[in-house]
C-alpha cells in the first residue's frame, strides 16, 4: 500500500474563475456560454478520434472509463454504484494504517466521489482508479496519479486488499500506470511518498525504480519519505 496522505480532500481543487471555453475550427472562433453542455474544449479536428468522441460520450453519461487492462486487471475510474464495495475494502485495518479513511456516512462518500469524479476526472483526465479482478469482477484495491501541492511531478499511489498482495499483482498494476503516464501524459518523473514504516510500499517502489531522494515532508502528523521515478534516462 502507498501512502496517499490527504489525497481524499486536496487534490481536486479547481479554479473558480476558469475562462469561458471556445471552440476553434479552421475558419472561424465559437464560444460557447459557460452554462453549455460542453465536455471540453478543441481546436481543430486533428486529434478527434473514434477513441475521443467515445469517451467524450462516456463522461457526458457517467459512464466511467476504463483507463487500463493487465493479464489480471481492469483498471477503471470510479463509479457511485463502487461505493458498497469501496467500504467493503477499506474494512482491512492494513490499508487505513497508512491511508486516510473514507467519509464517515455512505452519503457523505457518495458525495466526496461525486465532486472527485467531476473535478478530478472530469478536469485532469487521471486520478485514483479502481483495481478489478479479471477472474471474479471483484473491486480488490486502487491505484492512480494524483497531485501533490508545491510538487511539479504527478504521484502514483496505490492500495490493494490482503488477499492479492504478494502475488505481484500491485508490480503489474503499477508498471501498466508508470507507462500510461509517460506514454499518454508525457510525464517524466513521478513522485512517491511513503512512511518509513509502511515496508511493502517502500519495497514495490524501489521495484519499480523509485529512488529516495533523502528528503522527508511532514503531513497530516505523519512523516513521508519521497521517492522519484526518473523516466527520462
Amino acid at each position: 500500500m502507498e501512502d496517499l496522505d490527504n489525497n481524499r480532500v486536496r487534490n481536486f481543487t479547481m479554479n473558480p474563475a476558469a475562462p469561458v471555453p471556445a471552440l476553434e475550427i479552421p475558419g472561424g472562433s465559437y464560444t460557447i456560454t459557460d452554462n453549455s453542455d460542453a465536455q471540453c474544449v478543441i481546436e481543430g479536428f486533428d486529434e478527434v478520434t473514434a477513441d475521443f468522441i467515445e469517451k467524450m460520450y462516456q463522461r457526458k453519461n457517467e459512464i466511467p472509463w476504463i483507463i487500463l487492462e493487465t493479464p489480471r486487471t481492469i483498471i477503471k475510474e470510479i463509479s457511485l454504484s463502487d461505493i458498497d464495495e469501496l467500504f467493503e475494502l477499506y474494512k482491512d485495518p492494513d490499508i487505513i494504517r497508512f491511508i486516510p479513511p473514507l467519509q464517515p456516512t455512505k452519503r457523505e462518500e457518495l458525495d466526496f466521489q461525486k465532486e472527485y469524479i467531476k473535478k478530478m476526472y472530469g478536469f485532469f483526465g487521471y486520478g485514483f482508479w479502481n483495481v478489478i479482478d479479471r477472474d471474479s469482477n471483484k473491486l480488490i484495491g486502487r491505484a492512480g496519479l494524483s497531485n501533490r501541492e508545491g510538487f511539479e511531478y504527478l504521484e502514483l499511489g496505490y492500495l490493494f486488499s490482503k488477499p492479492y498482495r504478494g502475488k505481484g499483482i500491485a508490480t503489474e498494476v503499477c508498471t501498466a500506470i508508470i507507462k500510461y503516464a509517460v506514454e499518454i501524459l508525457g510525464a517524466e518523473r513521478l513522485n512517491a511518498f511513503i512512511q518509513p514504516e509502511n515496508t511493502g510500499s517502500v519495497h514495490l517502489a524501489e521495484k519499480l525504480g523509485f529512488k529516495y531522494t533523502g528528503e522527508e515532508i511532514e503531513s497530516m502528523g505523519n512523516w513521508l519519505r519521497r521517492y522519484v521515478l526518473n523516466m527520462s534516462i
